[in-house]
């Protein structure tokens, strides 16, 4: 378990240093004819590419149009448009299994100025990774010497309706991650927009994200010293050099339906008791293959929901022996009232082959 736990903490750790950006290739990882070079584990900041929330997970990602509330902060800041008041969010990811990997986000939006004000938190865990050395390659038992990776973005944003159909939001964000004394920082900004057509249900969103500058892995873990008595009695202190590294920059497009029970549904109303929705999204971002999702949910009269969704890689992924289970989700949700204000509670369980799963919890509260 402790092995796997390390490769798969090693994983996010060799995105941002090893694989290629900080500290450049390593022999035996060149590219081949066989196995030509891609854009993965090009950038930084890999863990802004896991969605966050159960429903967002649930729909395989297909949200950027139809996304509300606190969870808008990450797949589309012009959702939070829609929150009539304050409204918090929170929940917890339990990735790839048993390998120990966490992911826990909180968020608030507050009305006010005129829109809608809010800040989110987003962190990735690896959990205990046993730190070893070549006299040790698999860790000195009992010592307790272990190490953890962690991943985090804190947002401040704003998001408005600029008319009854259009909306338009942002934020700024300081992203960070690394172990203790050798981190990167970066600094960058979201922005994105929903639209709704008037035309039968049709919502169009579209989200350019992580737009920042590069940084460079600092702390005394790569600082050396050299004493240089025999010349001047004193000790220099050096950093190793690392390359610099830029945030994964992406653009997510959405289009999504109303197809049931809503006044301009394709399909016709539902006399509020059902409606059923639907998303196709597109996801591209410069560290990755160009990613397609196709979502779907379904409200029995805006209290129980019930949701599903598939995600195309078009990568080389080894996704095991049964590609067509891999990137599957589903999910459901509970939406009651309590003092005035809604509560929700979601759940998402997502196919991920040798990765094993991803299943998160996460709850709302506000209007």
């Amino acid at each position: 378990m402790t092995i796997l736990r390390t490769v798969g903490a090693g994983l996010l750790l060799a995105s941002t240093l090893w694989g290629s950006p900080a500290l450049g290739q390593i022999g035996g990882l060149l590219p081949t004819p066989e196995d030509p070079p891609s854009r993965q584990g090009t950038r930084g900041g890999g863990f802004l590419h896991i969605g966050i929330g159960a429903r967002g997970n649930a729909m395989a990602g297909a949200v950027g149009s139809s996304t509300r509330g606190p969870m808008a902060w990450f797949w589309n800041p012009a959702g939070v448009s829609a929150t009539e008041g304050f409204s918090i969010a929170a929940g917890r990811q339990n990735l790839y299994g048993d390998l120990g990997l966490h992911q826990t986000y909180a968020a608030l939006n507050m009305p006010i100025l005129g829109g809608v004000v809010g800040i989110a938190f987003n962190n990735l865990n690896s959990g205990d990774i046993t730190r070893t050395t070549e006299t040790f390659p698999f860790g000195r038992r009992g010592q307790g010497d272990a190490f953890q990776w962690n991943s985090t973005a804190v947002s401040l944003g704003y998001g408005r309706r600029l008319t009854d159909r259009l909306s338009v939001g942002g934020d700024f964000k300081f992203v960070t991650e690394g172990i203790t004394n050798a981190s990167l920082n970066w600094l960058a900004f979201d922005v994105g927009t929903q639209f709704q057509t008037g035309i039968y249900g049709l919502v169009l969103g579209g989200t350019l994200q992580h737009i920042g500058g590069g940084a460079r892995v600092s702390g005394p873990l790569i600082t050396r010293q050299i004493n240089d008595a025999n010349i001047n009695r004193e000790n220099t202190r050096y950093d190793l050099f690392t390359n610099r590294v830029e945030l994964p920059t992406a653009f997510r497009f959405s289009v999504g339906e109303d197809l049931y029970g809503g006044p301009e549904s394709l399909l016709g109303g539902g006399g509020g008791v059902h409606r059923v929705t639907a998303e196709l999204a597109v996801n591209d971002a410069v560290d990755l293959a160009t990613q397609f999702a196709v979502g779907s949910e379904y409200s029995f009269r805006n209290t129980l929901f019930v949701r599903g969704g598939k995600k195309f890689y078009n990568d080389d992924r080894d996704v095991g022996s049964n590609s067509s289970t891999y990137g599957l989700s589903g999910g459901f949700g509970l939406r009651f009232g309590l003092s005035g204000r809604n509560v929700r509670f979601d759940y998402s369980y997502t196919a991920l082959g040798a990765l094993q799963d991803i299943q998160v919890f996460s709850f709302e509260f506000g209007r």
